[in-house]
């Protein structure tokens, strides 16, 4: 009995230490990811602190005069606002359902008095206590909760306590995020209705349809000559076979060559704010399985797809 006792508590203590460690080790992108469910869902991770530090969060956002005044009650009610206090989000979007795990500062008791003042409730449960709250879309609920005091958990979903389902854990194949702003995981499936996709990615639906999966990053421009303020869009395109991505990464290069030869013929010249332009710029390679395309991004061009001009 004593030695039955002692391997207990010896296993007791070694539970307690690997739960401290697994939940107050920090929080990189791949984990905040990781929070997420993980099938059939496409993925994105957003670098708020790092989009903050190159000025294209203040750009995005516009001015703090223009928000809207219902955010601004938000604010006020809650005490935070996503400009200063939030630093990272990963978010999943499966079946209509929308699930972030949110990292930044946040004050709970604020939070969950907003919830309460807008028809909404909060529950104790086994982990931490959920609130939630009727959404602006007919059949949905927002439901959140603190993972721990700097990661909040939130949903939109037809689950009236979705949030739930956004906690700590590891994937069978977990995500690879480089050091960027911005990173999406798009599952094959994505590509199927024209309809949804971005106009630039037409041209290569039927392609990125049939890859196992595509990574999109924009970051920081690798060319060591670009202006500092400059940004690289980056595909990553994981096939069945080197040979399908080298077939792929020349069906990509032919297209772009085409809409270069169609431009030339009609005696345009495409600018760098223009979508054309970030189109024509790209390039494309074969490595192994993958397909890696580039394309240059400058600070013109975010500007003017901030403000609608992008043609």
């Amino acid at each position: 009995m004593k030695i039955g006792a002692a391997l207990a508590a010896v296993l007791g203590v070694v539970l307690g230490v690997w739960a401290y460690w697994f939940y107050s080790r920090p929080y990189d992108a791949a984990r905040l990811v990781q929070c997420l469910p993980s099938d059939r869902s496409l993925h994105a991770y957003l670098n708020v602190g790092l989009l903050r530090t190159a000025g294209i969060l203040d750009l995005l956002a516009g001015s703090q005069g223009a928000e809207e005044p219902d955010y601004q009650k938000f604010v006020e009610q809650t005490g935070f606002n996503y400009r200063t206090d939030l630093d990272a989000v990963a978010a999943g979007f499966r079946d209509g359902d929308e699930y972030f795990a949110a990292q930044g500062r946040f004050k709970w008791d604020r939070l969950a008095g907003y919830a309460q003042s807008h028809q909404g409730k909060c529950e104790a449960a086994q982990r931490a206590a959920v609130c939630s709250m009727p959404a602006s879309q007919a059949g949905k609920t927002i439901s959140f909760s603190l993972l721990r005091r700097d990661v909040l958990a939130l949903a939109v979903a037809r689950d009236p306590q979705g949030s739930r389902v956004i906690f700590p854990g590891f994937w069978k194949d977990p995500p690879q995020i480089p050091t960027a702003a911005v990173w999406v995981s798009a599952p094959p499936y994505i590509f199927a209705d024209a309809k949804t996709l971005p106009a630039g990615l037409g041209p290569f639906r039927t392609q990125l349809a049939q890859a196992r999966n595509t990574v999109f990053t924009l970051g920081p421009s690798s060319d060591q000559k670009a202006d500092q303020k400059a940004f690289e869009l980056r595909m990553m395109v994981d096939c069945t076979t080197p040979d399908d991505a080298t077939k792929m990464a020349g069906q990509f290069s032919s297209v772009t060559d085409l809409l270069k030869k169609m431009l030339h013929r009609d005696n345009l010249k495409p600018a760098p704010a223009d979508l054309t332009g970030i189109l024509v710029s790209g390039h494309f390679e074969a490595q192994k399985g993958q397909v890696i395309g580039t394309w240059p991004i400058e600070r013109k061009f975010i500007e003017s797809l901030v403000s609608g001009r992008v043609e």
